[in-house]
């Protein structure tokens, strides 16, 4: 056989959803079919391990799927094949991919000292105001010039200011000076929705920014401590030093040393949350509650009370490498990030948006591809009007 006629066999095999379930949860119904056609049809040997390969390479988490689960899916998917016909076909791996994502779908201390830090330390006054209609990450510098960021950027602050964008590099500032040590001017990482960055400060701790986010940040920090402040979403890796780091948003402030953790302070969210991956923080509330933070916990702040849960942490900071992973979370909370991530306003039909899910999902470029995924798990349809997407 020839190698094209093998590489369309392999191509309609990974876009074959009794394929896929075969590869990622096999029964005996699915090794019976699949075993029979193989020895039927020996010339497709070498395209099936191909895809199965393909299938392999994008498999997207390494948990077991219990027997009665796997029937069930089975038993969903004949359903889901006899009602609807092959949707469109996207790049081979990628729609792999997505097919992989949608079957896993659906299986499923640092104290603080004296008075309060709020009525010592103020959120600064930047003297900016933020264009929200931005649709590109800027740069706002502490000499009010606004330098347009390439999404997904490394931008390094050292001597220099470097920004860092796939195989490119230039250099925006060439030193970084201060006219006056004792002045401490902020600059502004402004991200919007559909967009992510990520930053070097000058202490050598990293700040990945999600999407609809806004970043305030000094050149350099002060001798005595050193200060961020965030509107939105970032996970940062502090580095360790003697001298404290403080995080501020609205509604509460982090002191760490040196520690890993994710911050989600949204203005039009109810709830803010601090995941902690790695070392120990405090959290100070507006109300003066200083709350212990532990390794995998996960500390909710809503008007009226706080709350500590135990977390698989990786669900809430795998959105900086490009994926969304979750579970049991609802549609509703799902499309939420989907919206912001991709700066597309989501609404789906009454009684999709309660349904619960766990897994993984490969966020790729093209909001369709994500879509597709969905529409196979959850047996809808989706249309877009005007610049809404309708999930129904």
């Amino acid at each position: 056989m020839s190698d094209k006629k093998i590489s369309e066999i392999t191509h309609r095999l990974v876009h074959d959803r009794s394929f896929i379930m075969w590869c990622l949860t096999p029964t005996e119904e699915l090794n019976a079919i699949w075993f029979s056609r193989l020895e039927e049809h020996p010339e497709e040997q070498l395209a099936a391990d191909q895809a199965r390969a393909i299938l392999k390479s994008v498999r997207l988490n390494d948990f077991s799927v219990p027997v009665d689960k796997s029937e069930q899916l089975w038993a969903g998917l004949q359903i889901t094949m006899q009602k609807r016909h092959a949707g469109k076909r996207v790049r081979l791996i990628r729609y792999a991919a997505a097919c992989v994502a949608v079957l896993l779908l659906g299986i499923t201390g640092f104290g603080f000292w004296g008075e309060s830090w709020f009525s010592q330390n103020q959120v600064a006054d930047t003297g900016l105001i933020v264009d929200s209609t931005r649709t590109e990450v800027t740069l706002i510098l502490d000499t009010r010039e606004t330098v347009q960021v390439e999404d997904n950027a490394l931008i390094a602050y050292d001597s220099e200011i470097t920004v860092k964008a796939k195989e490119k590099e230039r250099t925006i500032v060439k030193k970084v000076t201060e006219d006056d040590p004792e002045k401490i001017v902020m600059n502004t990482l402004v991200v919007p929705k559909g967009r992510r960055s990520s930053l070097l400060l000058e202490d050598g701790s990293k700040v990945w920014v999600n999407s609809g986010s806004i970043l305030h940040f000094p050149s350099s920090f002060e001798p005595s401590q050193r200060s961020i402040e965030v509107e939105g979403e970032i996970y940062i890796e502090v580095a360790r030093k003697e001298i404290p780091f403080y995080v501020k948003t609205k509604g509460f402030v982090v002191n760490v040393l040196g520690t890993k953790f994710n911050i989600s302070a949204y203005e039009e969210e109810q709830g803010n949350s601090v995941v902690l991956v790695e070392g120990h923080v405090a959290v100070e509330t507006t109300n003066n509650e200083t709350i212990q933070l532990f390794p995998n916990r996960k500390l909710t702040i809503q008007e009226g009370r706080n709350e500590i849960d135990e977390v698989d942490v990786y669900d809430y900071i795998s959105w900086k490498d490009g994926l969304l992973q979750f579970r049991g979370e609802t549609m509703d909370n799902i499309l939420m990030r989907l919206s912001r991530y991709y700066n597309i306003p989501i609404r789906c039909k009454s009684g999709i948006g309660d349904r619960r899910s766990s897994g993984k999902l490969v966020l790729f470029d093209d909001i369709h591809q994500v879509m597709e995924t969905f529409s196979i798990l959850y047996n809808t349809e989706y249309h877009f009007e005007s610049d809404t997407l309708i999930i129904e």
